[in-house]
């Protein structure tokens, strides 16, 4: 039954690759290449050391919001446990379309302290509502914001409705979390089962929902705690941004700006075209640095060396997860085989 999915996603891959490749040849055909290796020769290593540290801490924060859930369940682990886990999801997520690798998180969580999937999953969904709700009202703010800031002439309609489709996923995506964990709403469109294609996902869902209808209660204590930490995991990142800026010696964006700009590139990571938004999340950032740039030329090697340097940031610290996964790797592909 499953069968045409997996063909879909595995002819997809070739097809994501070269959008990725297309989407950062074009961000680098207009670029000094040679500046560009002198921007980075000359990178303040102590103040991109401290930057990837507060990288680290806006994980461990996303971290902490997943032990909140998991104790709502009764079934949390040791926090090093949970922490390791999300970095593992975090590392699966970087090379998958939309992220979808961290829905692994429930499987690692079960295979490193016998966690149950159903507590880990629903565990995930929560913190990923809370996760996508509050990163589309920032991003919605940041639109609002850089809107203000670039110019006309340079905001055109095209990026402008790039950025709200990526905004629009990240509210989707928190809606339909929401209804699955935290209401019983799900059970209205049940009357969608019959029909085809759709019906098959609404009654996996149903399935899962009913899995998870004893713990409802539980999730909503959990809440505040997933809020206040994912809030905390944007605060983190924006110092981390902002230390990364400063340590290529790009002065121009303000700590506001970066503070805004990390949660609206972030919703390109949720667009299943590319590899965890690979190329989309770059285009925007330069998009942005060099709109909000006086000099925007002359940002243009800038942009694209913090943008890249963002991304390497990010695999490389999500690179923690790196010993669960291999530690249990045979039994986690044995386990999302079944599970798939």
């Amino acid at each position: 039954m499953n069968l045409p999915s997996k063909r879909v996603r595995i002819l997809l891959v070739p097809v994501q690759v070269a959008v990725s490749i297309l989407i950062l040849y074009l961000l680098f055909q207009n670029v000094n290449l040679t500046q560009m290796q002198n921007i980075l020769t000359n990178t303040n290593i102590p103040i991109l050391l401290v930057s990837i540290v507060f990288f680290i801490l806006s994980s461990f924060a996303i971290g902490f919001a997943l032990q909140g859930a998991l104790k709502a369940t009764n079934a949390a682990p040791p926090f090093r446990t949970t922490i390791l886990a999300n970095f593992g999801g975090q590392l699966l997520s970087d090379v998958t379309p939309a992220k979808s690798g961290y829905f692994a998180t429930p499987v690692l969580l079960n295979q490193l302290k016998a966690v149950p999937v159903e507590k880990g999953l629903m565990s995930v969904m929560a913190v990923g509502a809370g996760n996508f709700f509050v990163k589309a009202t920032f991003s919605a703010v940041a639109l609002a914001y850089f809107i203000t800031q670039i110019p006309s002439s340079v905001m055109d309609a095209a990026m402008t409705n790039a950025l709200l489709v990526g905004i629009v996923i990240l509210l989707v995506c928190g809606v339909g979390l929401t209804v699955l964990v935290w209401t019983n709403c799900f059970s209205a469109l049940l009357k969608l089962s019959k029909l085809p294609l759709i019906g098959r996902v609404v009654k996996k869902l149903e399935s899962i929902r009913v899995m998870f209808s004893k713990d409802k209660a539980a999730m909503r204590r959990a809440l505040g705690t997933i809020v206040v930490s994912v809030l905390a995991s944007i605060l983190f990142s924006a110092v981390s941004l902002f230390l990364l800026s400063q340590a290529i010696g790009m002065t121009e964006p303000t700590f506001v700006d970066l503070l805004f700009m990390g949660p609206l590139t972030a919703a390109f990571m949720y667009v299943p075209i590319t590899f965890a938004g690979l190329g989309l999340q770059e285009a925007a950032y330069v998009f942005l640095l060099t709109g909000i740039s006086s000099s925007p030329d002359t940002i243009l090697p800038f942009a694209v060396a913090f943008a890249m340097l963002v991304r390497l940031i990010a695999i490389t610290t999500d690179l923690i997860g790196l010993p669960p996964l291999l530690k249990t790797s045979t039994r986690l592909v044995s386990k999302l085989t079944k599970e798939a």
